[in-house]
């Protein structure tokens, strides 16, 4: 019996010798840095032993934590799968972010998303599964043969959070909130979609609202609603776009100005009675004046 206490107490012993090696070979960051001068062999944990990709810092980054940019550049892509906030007030690239990270939160901030250089039909900002989602203060651009800029195809119930960005110049939509099932609500804030073929393009489960956001020079339509979509739009512009607002679902406008389009509105919508709409070819679908209550 003692022979067998000693060996417990023998294997107990070595097993807390083990321990803070393999603490130490299982760590991750909590911040994580990039650099066009990094290594993704560094442990990337500061600006001096940054990674030199996208890839290399997630990979050395707790779940929760966050990748910095040491200074600007691309960056290449990034396949996100797990919560994480990339902030790259530096300046900092990718050709695409797919986030395919079910129950997690996910903020892109401070970036751009350009991939004129791909090609192929991808997506800048491909949502696939995420609990949250906040893009803010990000320029995306330039997806190639008929690819949104954003897409968001996840199943609900998800929550998208859009502001101070720019979606601009893809051969397709500036955004696109497909859920695969349920409902995903959106907030756009400071948004502007412009030079796209549609600015924003909303299927049945999506719930979006828009404030102080412009939609403008989008071939087809600065905004699209499918039914089974809720729309509300305040404070905002659509403008020089072949049609403006194309409604068959419920939408809704308040101090809203829309302006020079080739059409106004095709399909009902509903306003307090407090919006603009001047300068068109054609005004269209006259909107439903409905109470403030």
């Amino acid at each position: 019996m003692k022979r067998i206490l000693r060996s417990i107490a023998v294997l107990v012993a070595a097993a807390a010798l083990m321990l803070p090696w393999m603490s130490q070979a299982n760590a991750q960051n909590t911040w994580s840095y990039v650099s066009t001068s990094g290594n993704d062999a560094n442990n990337c944990a500061t600006a001096a032993t940054a990674c030199g990709t996208w890839e290399g810092a997630l990979s050395k980054t707790d779940d929760n934590g966050a990748i910095l940019c040491a200074n600007a550049g691309h960056f290449g892509f990034l396949f996100i799968t797990k919560s994480v906030t990339i902030d790259c007030l530096a300046g900092g690239n990718a050709q695409v972010f797919q986030i395919n990270a079910p129950g997690k939160t996910v903020t892109l901030r401070h970036l751009s998303a350009d991939n004129a250089q791909v090609g192929g039909g991808l997506v800048a900002i491909d949502i696939v599964a995420a609990s949250q989602v906040y893009i803010e203060d990000v320029m995306i651009a330039r997806s190639s043969s008929g690819a949104p800029g954003i897409r968001d195809r996840r199943a609900g119930p998800a929550v998208l959070t859009i502001k101070n960005t720019s979606i601009v110049y893809n051969t397709g939509p500036g955004i696109v909130v497909v859920p695969a099932s349920g409902a995903i609500g959106v907030d756009l804030e400071n948004v502007t979609s412009a030079y796209n073929t549609f600015g924003l393009a909303i299927a049945s489960g999506g719930r979006v609202t828009i404030k102080n956001s412009f939609f403008t020079n989008n071939s087809v339509a600065g905004i699209e609603s499918d039914g089974g979509t809720f729309l509300n739009i305040n404070g905002s512009q659509v403008a020089f776009n072949e049609t403006g607002i194309l409604s068959h679902g419920s939408t809704t406008l308040s101090q809203t100005q829309i302006i020079s389009n080739t059409t106004a509105i095709n399909g009902a919508t509903q306003s307090f009675g407090n919006n603009q709409i001047v300068g068109n070819s054609s005004d269209g679908t006259a909107p439903t004046i409905i109470s403030s209550r």
